[in-house]
This record gives structure tokens, sequence and C-alpha cells, in this order.
């Protein structure tokens, strides 16, 4: 479903009636929706739903370097990609030590579904806040004032 999903979201991507950091940040929530659905799934039918839903929304991975350059700007890609990439490498190292903790204080999974659900849902939101409209006005550009000329009287004609 990973590579369904890859396709899929670079062929939208293409369309240009699609803004592709608006698709971004749905593949996100919608991720984290069903993270935090997995501990109701009762039966096999249901966990493999989820599990397909799952593994096509991480093909988001094909749209982000194209959302980072779009968020960031082509000029500071290398260092928001180096930033992105390191905050996952910290979340795919501290992840498996917290949800062990989360087992061993709950004897279940549960907690630690709606924790990583949690934690993509935030990151979600948090690029749909900075990518709104509104936020935009700050990176227009000012019109330029017309230049300043000087008039400068000679004192004495000698």
């Amino acid at each position: 479903m990973t590579a369904v999903g890859k396709l899929l979201l670079g062929i939208l991507a293409d369309f240009k009636w699609i803004n592709t950091l608006y698709l971004y940040v749905a593949t996100l929530i919608i991720m984290g929706l069903a993270l935090c659905a997995i501990p109701f799934a009762k039966s096999y039918v249901t966990l493999a739903l989820l599990s397909g839903i799952l593994g096509f929304l991480t093909g988001n991975w094909s749209i982000f370097p194209y959302v980072t350059t779009k968020t960031v700007g082509i000029e500071k890609l290398a260092h928001a990609y180096g930033i992105l990439m390191f905050f996952a490498g910290l979340g795919n190292s501290l992840g498996p030590p917290i949800v062990g903790w989360f087992y061993d204080w709950t004897q279940t999974y549960d907690i630690a579904f709606y924790f990583s659900g949690f934690c993509v849902l935030l990151g979600g939101f948090i690029l749909l806040l900075a990518a709104l409209p509104s936020w935009d006005t700050c990176n227009k550009q000012l019109p330029k004032p017309a230049p300043t000329t000087f008039l400068y009287k000679v004192a004495s004609n000698v």
C-alpha cells in the first residue's frame, strides 16, 4: 500500500487544482486518526483495513520534499530537510522505548497508539496553521520607497 500511496499521492500532487501542502496535511491528519483508531480494531479485517490505510498514507513521503520546498523556499531547503530528517530520526529512535514504557506501565498498547496518533495529529495541525494564507502576509514584499534626492546649495561662488 505504501508503493500505491507514493504513486497516487505523487500523481495527485501534479494536478494544478490540488494544493500539495493541504494534501500533505490531510494525509497527516487522516494518519493520526487511523493510528488512534487501531485500539478499537477488534477483528482481523478492521486491523487489516487500518493497516492498509496507514500504509497508503505513509506514501506521503513522495511529496515531502516538494512540501518542504514550498514551505521554506529553495534557498533554505537543505537546512530544513536536514532538520526534518533529524526529528524523524529522533522519533524513530525514541518511539520504541517510549512505547515499551507505555506497555510496561499499562500492560496494553492502546496508550502507545493514542500517543503516536496524537503526535501525528499535532504535527498535521501545526503545519496546517503554518500553511494558512493569513501567515503569508509576512512574506509579501513591501513597496520600496522612492529614492530620496538631496539638493545642495553652494555657500559661496568664489
